[in-house]
Parts: structure tokens; sequence; C-alpha cells
């Protein structure tokens, strides 16, 4: 037999009989012996004589003999006539039993670990297709190596291919035993570097001791880690990992095993055998995290150059969407620190976060579908209508004078010394007109229109041409007069209404767009960034709870923005403190989340873009 077996006898008797009959693989000891309940996986046998008990620790695992008796119900009864002859096959027929027991239990034992080791990597894989962001990827993958193969220290390097030659990016270090940060560094991938011969050749380099390396091997270890920080490498196991196309797009490396047993030898079998389905599951993880970086970055690139579209076609509100998107995530990320439970319980999470800033940065996106002269109206009427309305006045100034030359040939201004009444009659005419135009090009600013100009105003509207020289007979068409008789800022009632409907536009364009899942609400938050609490926005007059909360937050910000930006021609940038002032009297008119606006205002949000927009100024 390969193993020393026990066998326990109840009595004396049995005692000797058995020591006639062993080998010396077997050993014989009385029941009352402590070693044998102490190492029942040891004992193949127990002999029984007349009244004696089973012992309790012969009843179940780990002990798994055979139990003769020569009454009661056991295992095997036995007679007491049983021959020497009868009872050697009896004891080497136990401690085949036995051994076979113990095979199986340590089979059964395997079977579990392997069993174990699958549920570990299913996990595993489970817990890397879920994570989408690339640095904490990375870090689980290399957590969780360490983890299979149990040793103090890891690295992970990623194959970058972006460039004129494939380079090897150092990107993760761990070591249980040097807590350190070490910086990412890019190096040639060649045959000299374990790590380097691993990504070219996508074969696994295990180690069990660096230093004792034959020089006959085209790779070497690099000893400056460990002269730099004091360190041993031992045993090293560096793993590729290789895509779906057999690529290899990293390597992993575990270094130096814990178990002390294990220690000055290479990785086993097993732990290399679970490190490759890892690097299989990791490299799969990778890709896919790549993939939707490059979709991102893509995406990032598409929403940055629809914004400067957008603020090509609106060059006096350059930077707007980027400084309304910044207030707005520095806003949400506050969210989560705010005394106010209804606030904290609104906290975003990464994805929404991203919806968020998205929608802050399209929320004008609307505009491309307003006529490029409203939009970019700096005064009531363009410099041409203008332009028209100044020739006007200049033809009746000059008709004015050549009829009263005509009249007076003899003036010396018109024909006739001064102080006459006819020549009063034309200095007042010429005056009337100077004043006319005057008025008319105070209306023309944006600024507020007083009652009394708006009367003068429409005094000018009722002058009559001597004749027709164009379309209409007074000195102001209709359309110029509705123009210039705006009370506040330059547009009239219908260009309002068209400026208006840039966020229905913005909703519609960005509705056709395809959303994935997480991004699938930006149509309604940017399409809602001029609703306000109490119904009186637009497009579609929201109330309260129908605005949701990162809707609410863009608002302040495009609020503040409008007031608060240096960059309109038609009005003069308002100071901080006012601005705050009209942000907190609509919370009291009931249009804006009062504690949002606290938290915008208490938090000093805007401090951050203020200070760029300072710089640039």
């Amino acid at each position: 037999m390969e193993a020393t077996w026990l066998i326990g006898v109840s009595d004396q008797s049995w005692l000797e009989r058995v020591a006639a009959v062993l080998l010396p693989t077997y050993r014989v000891c009385l029941l009352g012996d402590p070693w044998l309940a102490t190492h029942p996986a040891g004992v193949a046998l127990v002999l029984l004589g007349v009244g004696a008990v089973r012992p309790a620790w012969c009843q179940s695992e780990p002990f798994g003999g055979l139990v003769a008796a020569l009454e009661g119900d056991m295992d095997v009864p036995l007679a007491l006539s049983i021959s020497d002859e009868a009872l050697a096959r009896l004891i080497e027929t136990a401690c085949k039993v036995a051994g076979n027991r113990a095979r199986l239990m340590m089979l059964e034992e395997e079977l579990r670990g392997q069993m174990q080791s699958l549920r570990e990597i299913t996990q595993i894989g489970i817990s890397l297709s879920s994570e989408k962001e690339l640095p904490r990827l990375l870090d689980e993958i290399l957590k969780e190596a360490r983890k299979l193969a149990d040793c103090e220290a890891g690295s992970l390097f990623l194959v970058r291919k972006d460039g004129p030659v494939p380079m090897l990016q150092f990107k993760l270090f761990h070591n249980e035993r040097l807590p350190l940060q070490l910086p990412e560094r890019t190096f040639r991938i060649d045959k000299q570097s374990i790590a380097g011969y691993a990504a070219l050749t996508g074969q696994i380099v295990n180690v069990g001791d660096v230093y004792a390396l034959p020089g006959s091997l085209p790779y070497h270890f690099d000893p400056s880690f460990d002269r730099t920080y004091g360190y041993q490498t031992r045993e090293l196991l560096t793993i590729p990992m290789r895509n779906h196309q057999d690529e290899v797009i990293g390597i992993v490396q575990c270094l130096n095993v814990k178990a002390v047993h294990r220690q000055g030898q290479p990785f086993d079998t097993d732990t290399c055998e679970m490190l490759q389905a890892l690097a299989s599951q990791a490299a799969v993880a990778i890709e896919n995290s790549l993939l939707l970086d490059n979709i991102r970055n893509l995406f990032e690139g598409f929403v940055a150059a629809s914004v400067m579209a957008i603020e090509a076609r609106d060059p006096v509100t350059s930077g707007h969407s980027f400084r309304v998107a910044d207030y707005t995530c520095q806003l949400a990320d506050l969210l989560a620190r705010s005394p106010i439970a209804r606030l904290r319980d609104a906290e975003l999470n990464r994805a929404q976060w991203r919806e968020l800033r998205y929608a802050a940065l399209l929320h004008d996106f609307g505009k491309v579908g307003v006529r490029e002269h409203v939009l970019n109206k700096s005064k009531k009427l363009s410099h041409e209508r203008m332009d028209c309305i100044r020739l006007r006045i200049l033809w009746l100034k000059e008709r004015v004078m050549r009829e009263f030359a005509e009249q007076h040939p003899h003036c010396p201004h018109c024909g006739h010394a001064p102080g006459t009444l006819l020549v009063e009659q034309c200095r007042a005419q010429l005056m009337e007109l100077d004043t006319y135009l005057a008025l008319l090009e105070q209306a023309n600013e944006p600024a507020m229109l007083h009652r009394d100009d708006a009367d003068r105003l429409a005094q000018i509207r009722t002058f009559q041409l001597p004749v027709t020289f164009w379309a209409h007979e007074g000195l102001l068409s209709d359309d110029e007069y509705t123009a210039l008789s705006v009370t506040r800022g330059s547009l009239t009632l219908d260009e309002r209404h068209e400026i208006e409907s840039h966020v229905s536009h913005t909703y519609t364009f960005l509705a056709a767009i395809p959303w994935t899942g997480d991004l699938a609400q930006i149509p309604m938050i940017a399409g809602s960034h001029h609703e306000k609490l109490d119904g009186s926005g637009y497009p579609r007059g929201l109330k309260s709870d129908e605005i949701p909360i990162q809707t609410r937050m863009m608002t302040i910000a495009d609020i503040f923005d409008a007031l608060t930006a240096r960059d309109r021609p038609y009005k003069a940038a308002m100071p901080i403190d006012r601005a705050l002032d009209v942000l907190n009297m609509e919370v009291r008119d009931g249009k804006l989340d009062s504690d949002l606006v606290n938290l915008f205002i208490e938090a000093r949000v805007y401090e951050g873009a203020m200070s760029a927009v300072e710089q640039v100024a």
C-alpha cells in the first residue's frame, strides 16, 4: 500500500490477532488511543468485539473506512471463528476501500476547487463587462489577477497602435508592500524586455527567479526598479491579453507569490490557466471600453463642432453654450453635498451627468433654424434700412433748400438777407428734419423707448411726403415704424417669436438623433430650458414637476450667463450682484427653483467661468 493505514480495535484480543497478520503499511491501535480520534481520515478499519460500541468519530466524515463487529448492525459482521487469512483479506480490503475513498475525496475537493475557480472567473467576467470606464476597469483587472495568482504585486501594460510603430504603455502598478503611484510611460516594443517579448510573440513568460535567467534567452530582467525602491522581485508571470482577432492588446504581470512553499519556482499550471482565462475576458472588456471611449470622443467632437457651428451663426453669443454647460455641471456636482434631502436624492450618476453636459452644450442647437439677420439683430432696424431713412431725410432737406433757393435767388444763403420770415421757415423745416433723424437714430437703439419718444415717433409716422417718391407715402413704412416702436430690445413681436422658436427647433432636431439609452433625455432636457415653474415659460408652458431637475439647473445657468455676458452688442453686461438679484426675483415670482438658486449663489458656482471670461477679456 502507498500509505500507512490505522486499524482500530476494541480490546486486547483483537490487538494480538491483528498484530499477527499486519504488514509494515498497517498500524494497529486500541480505540482508546487519542491518535485515532484526531486522525479519523487515516483509519481504514475498526474491529469491535462483543458489547463494544461504535465510536462517534467513525460515524461521519472524514472517516472513510469500514467498521466490523462480532455483533450488531455494522458494515461487516464478523464470526468468532474468523481465520487469520480471512482477517488479513478483510484488513487489505478495508485499506483499499479507505484508499479509494480518500482518492475520491481528493478528486471531489479538486473538483470543488475547479468549480469555485470557474465561479470566480465567471463572476470576474460579469464584473469586468459591467465596468465601462477604462481606468477603473484596468484597476479591477489587475486586482483580480493578483487575487487569482495570490501574489503581492502586479503591473499592467496596453499596446498602443496610434503612432507609426506599436508602443507598449505602462498603465498601472499594484504592490501591497510598496504603495506607489507610478506615472504612465510609453516605450518601444522589443524582445529585450520581458513585457515586450510577451507582447511581440504572444507567449506566456513564467519565471521562478528573475535574477537567474539564462543568458541565452532573448529577454532579460531590468533591476532598476528594485534598486530604486529597495524591492526584491522573485517570481514573475507575464500573460498576454489577446482580443477576438488574436492580437495582443496588453500585458498583465504578476510578481512574487505570497505562499512561502511556492516561492523560488514558476507559477503553477492551474494559476497560469486561470490567469489566461482572466486575460481573455480582460481583453474583451478593454476593447469594449476603448470602443466606447472612441465613440464618446467622436460624439464629443460632434457636439463641439455643432456648438461651433451654432456660434458661427450667432457670433455675439460666442462661448455662451460652453459657459452654460460649465455652470450647469458644477451645480449638478453640488447636489450630493446639499443639506436639502430633495437635492441630495437627485444626485446624478456619471451617465446622467454626461447626458446633462451634452444637453447643456446643445441647448441652443435650434438656432440653426432661425434666420441669421434675426439671430444677429443688434438694433431695431438694419444698417441698410437706416441708411434708406437717412437718405429720405437728406433728400427732403435738399428739396426744402432747392425750393427755397428757387423762390429767393438773391439770398446769400438762399437768395435773401437773414431774418426774413421765409428764411426762418426754411431753417425750421431743416431743423425739424434733423430732429426727426436724431429721434429715429435714438429709437433704433435697443434701449428702453420712453413714452414721450414713442409719442414723437407716432407723429413722425404721420409725416407726409410732398411726392410719392418710394413705395409708401410717409417718412416711415409700416414695418419700419413697427420695428422702431419696440419698447425694449431690438426684436419685433414676430421676430421674438421666431427667436423663441429655437427651443422648439432644438427639441425637434435633437429628437431626430438616435440617442443611446443613457442619453435619451437630451432632447427633453435641452428643449425645456426656457420653461418656468409657474407655467409662464415656453414653448410648452410646463409647470413645476413637469420640468426635470436637470433642466431647472440649466435654466438658472442660462439666465445668469445671458445677464452677465460681455459680448452682447445690444446690451451692457450686468454686474454679478444685480444678476443674482434678478435670479432671486425670479424665485420670488415662482419661476425658478429656490433651492437650486440658493445653492448656485451660496457655492459661488459662477466664479470659475467668470474668471475665465475676465482673462479672455
